[in-house]
């Protein structure tokens, strides 16, 4: 695919920005495809020691145009994070990132909602506080669609 557009409105993503980060690199595209397979396949922006459980290691990052699967936003997975992931999470080499920030960040806050709901269900001797606590993220848990049964929410007490 090559090299993609500077001028779109990406999502923004707290720590990079929504533009490309520009590095002191300067690689051609040839060097870019044959550094990773998967660089011949998407849009990217110029721009190993680490990586774990690489067969073809990433010779090379570039921030890399992407489509969110659930907002259908464009938004730019960084060099710097795709570093990140795969030198310091010790993600796998060919993970990718499909979802923007901001739906990252939706799905975070919602397992921790879903943590706390368990968490509340099971403790058999809340105190009121928490027990309105716990119906409060039961209403958000079932205004999502994550509990199906409204009768759950009306026998919290």
């Amino acid at each position: 695919m090559g090299e993609a557009s500077n001028t779109m409105d990406f999502v923004n993503h707290p720590r990079y920005g929504n533009k490309p980060v520009v590095s002191e690199y300067n690689f051609s595209s040839s060097e870019i495809n044959s550094a990773h397979w998967r660089y011949q396949s998407v849009k990217y922006f110029p721009d190993t020691d680490k990586q774990y459980y690489a067969v073809y290691p990433r010779t090379k990052y570039v921030d890399i145009e992407e489509l969110c699967e659930v907002c259908k936003r464009p938004f730019i997975f960084y060099a710097l994070e795709q570093k990140h992931w795969f030198e310091e999470l010790g993600f796998y080499i060919d993970a990718h990132c499909t979802r923007c920030i901001d739906c990252r960040k939706k799905d975070q806050e919602i397992k921790q909602m879903k943590n706390s709901y368990y968490n509340l269900v099971l403790n058999k001797d809340r105190s009121p506080e928490e027990t309105k606590t716990l119906k409060n993220v039961a209403l958000e848990l079932f205004q999502l669609g994550i509990i199906k049964d409204k009768t759950k929410i009306d026998r919290i007490s």
